[in-house]
């Protein structure tokens, strides 16, 4: 019994390293901003992959706290959608974001928060021609 064991304890464990490297792979960079207090910081992210998000395959905007350890995309998620455009957010202020998107379906915008952290969320969607 123990023979077996030994052998799945490290496969599991194994597989479990796995998903969390394919995991993090999944995810792209497209550009971070830090609000005018230096308080929070602003993350956009491409995913690329189907798993079970907000927007498989879309565009997703993080806030964190600037002392925070988290990685980014483990922030808290403010927008998730299918814009075709790219760098879709700017500061307004230390409380308020403003989020541009530009879309092709109504249905693009997936998950929007109206406020984080006691920053309001204001979103722009306009539809491409």
């Amino acid at each position: 019994m123990k023979a077996i064991i030994l052998p799945l304890l490290f496969v599991g464990i194994g597989l479990l390293i796995l998903s969390l490297i394919i995991e993090q792979d999944s995810w792209k960079q497209i550009a971070e901003k830090n609000s005018p207090n230096g308080k929070y910081t602003l993350h956009e992210y491409n995913y690329y992959s189907d798993k079970n998000r907000h927007a498989p395959y879309g565009t997703y905007i993080f806030l964190k706290p600037k002392d925070s350890n988290r990685k980014p995309i483990n922030g808290y998620v403010i927008f998730a959608g299918y814009c075709v455009n790219k760098n879709i957010f700017e500061w307004a202020s230390n409380d308020q974001i403003n989020i541009s998107c530009l879309v092709k379906e109504n249905d693009s915008v997936k998950t929007l928060s109206s406020n984080a952290y006691g920053i309001k969320i204001n979103i722009i969607i306009i539809m491409k021609q």
